[in-house]
């Protein structure tokens, strides 16, 4: 089946010129991209999973990893209460 490109618009969905385009390498948010990772599995009732995905994707975007951003937030607040005790 071949397309008839005659029958495409111009311009539409084009990506924008590279003087325009964000440098997502350099703007890339995540940290400690060289540490290895493991998972992390629990078992959460599912009202639980829905409002801290939500709260996620609210605070981080909701985009891939931001589940796991909220986490390591979580985790790191949670180290420095303890360093505080």
């Amino acid at each position: 089946m071949a397309t008839n490109l005659s029958k495409l618009k111009s311009g539409k969905g084009a990506p924008p010129p590279a003087e325009e385009a964000e440098d997502v390498i350099e703007a890339n948010p995540r940290e400690d991209d060289k540490a290895p990772l493991r998972p992390l599995q629990v078992r959460v009732p599912e009202s639980v999973f829905v409002e801290f995905s939500e709260r996620a994707g609210r605070e981080f975007g909701f985009t891939h990893g931001a589940k796991k951003q909220l986490f390591l937030k979580m985790w790191k607040a949670y180290k420095a209460q303890k360093m505080k005790e």
